[in-house]
């Protein structure tokens, strides 16, 4: 367990670390306005790495776990899987195509939107479930600081006025491409065949498979991503919306955090049920986070124009209004799977997203018919929904507290197809 965290942090915080260079330059170049195209464009490929993904980042590696040693069943599920994810991503393709049709996104950007479509596209295609099955997170690791580094110095390089805002997808579509390329050469070299033809049987399985992984991921995500849909269209090309994504990326940060945590701990509490450790965890955990979002809180305007340049101060009150994410998120992350799976109450982990995601629906339906719809308001909404989710989890716990004592293996229950931990 420790040394899969270890690289899951090496990843993500040299990811943040990248990131942490980068968005301050692209938000002082491109400003507010420009930028906050970017956020809207992110915004959607959101919506579109949940279609691609399918799940399979859960359902797939599980296979890949069972069967590490068949060379032949693998080279069939990564075809299987490759085959959907490519009908997914033409699927994806008419969607953008029907939206700059509808008025959604401005038709002169279509192509913008676009590049960044196959950006994603090459990234969804990256085995990464092969090497979660196999457990080699140190090769996820290097390549997704090599991407993230190619994407870098391409900015850098490339970036230089607002007017140069296309090459940010292209740069990330450089870096997918690249990746892409070194990952299936190392799978060909581990499995000593690089294309195969699967079966119908075998992709109709893999479809189904995966369907209960996506059905819940989708939805545990569905309310996150469509924030910055809502404001690209209240406030169009206004800079609000870049105000809105500079905020937010302060509170993802905090989910990059967190996030290795709760997936390390994952198997490691199917196997031990280890309940003082979470205990112990969250005891040392919680009071540096707490001054630390007492801090930010206070000095909010000052930060964000440190981190994202002088026009960005605005930012600092929509990022007052989503620090209490920020609070609660590793105690939810780590009491959702990691706790709640070995108790046998997964189910309820899945619960809580479509309850967060009904809480999220019905505030904003309140907020559009009094007329009270805006950024701050749907700031604190998202606020009032994530605690939702963290307290539904954990009154869960309380009232099944009874099943935290000690308990043979075999009445643990095995991971089921539930959505994955970083939600």
């Amino acid at each position: 367990m420790l040394n899969n965290t270890v690289f899951l942090y090496i990843m993500a915080f040299s990811t943040q670390l990248l990131n942490l260079v980068t968005i301050p330059y692209l938000t002082r170049v491109l400003g507010p306005t420009v930028y906050g195209k970017i956020g809207l464009a992110v915004g959607y490929m959101t919506y579109v790495q949940l279609i691609l993904d399918f799940g399979f980042l859960l359902s797939a590696t599980r296979e890949v776990a069972e069967h590490k040693t068949d060379k032949a069943y693998l080279l069939s599920l990564m075809a299987s899987v490759t085959l959907i994810k490519l009908a997914l991503a033409a699927l994806a393709g008419v969607g953008f195509l029907l939206l700059g049709l509808g008025g959604f996104i401005d038709v002169a950007d279509i192509g913008f939107y676009l590049v960044y479509l196959l950006a994603y596209v090459f990234n969804a295609l990256l085995p990464d479930y092969f090497y979660r099955g196999i457990e080699d997170m140190k090769t996820i690791s290097i390549r997704t600081v090599a991407i993230r580094s190619i994407f870098a110095a391409m900015v850098f390089l490339f970036v230089k006025s607002d007017a140069d805002y296309f090459f940010v997808p292209v740069s990330l579509l450089a870096g997918n491409v690249v990746a892409l390329g070194i990952s299936l050469a190392d799978v060909r070299k581990r499995c000593g065949a690089f294309v195969h033809k699967p079966s119908r049987m075998a992709v109709r399985t893999m479809f189904k498979k995966s369907f209960p992984f996506f059905i819940s991921r989708i939805t545990a995500t569905f309310y996150q991503a469509l924030n910055v849909l809502i404001l690209g269209k209240l406030y169009g090309a206004s800079p609000v919306l870049g105000y809105y994504t500079s905020g937010d990326k302060v509170i993802s940060l905090a989910k990059t955090g967190s996030s290795p945590i709760a997936d390390s701990l994952y198997p490691y509490m199917i196997r031990h049920r280890d309940f003082k450790l979470i205990k112990k965890l969250l005891i040392v955990a919680m009071p540096p986070i707490t001054v630390a979002v007492v801090l930010i809180a206070i000095y909010a305007e000052p930060l964000c124009v440190l981190l994202f340049g002088g026009e960005y101060a605005a930012a600092g009150t929509m990022l007052r209004l989503l620090l209490p994410i920020a609070w609660v998120i590793l105690p939810s992350y780590i009491i959702a799977f990691p706790v709640l799976s070995p108790m046998g109450l997964s189910k309820y982990a899945n619960m809580s997203n479509v309850f967060g995601m009904c809480i999220q629906l019905c505030g904003l339906a309140v907020l559009h018919f009094a007329a009270a719809l805006n950024v701050f308001t749907l700031c604190a909404l998202t606020s009032v929904t994530e605690v939702s989710v963290f307290l539904f989890r954990l009154v869960t716990i309380l009232l099944n507290r009874n099943k935290l004592r000690a308990a043979p293996a075999s009445e643990v229950e095995a991971p089921a197809p539930v959505a994955p931990l970083n939600l």
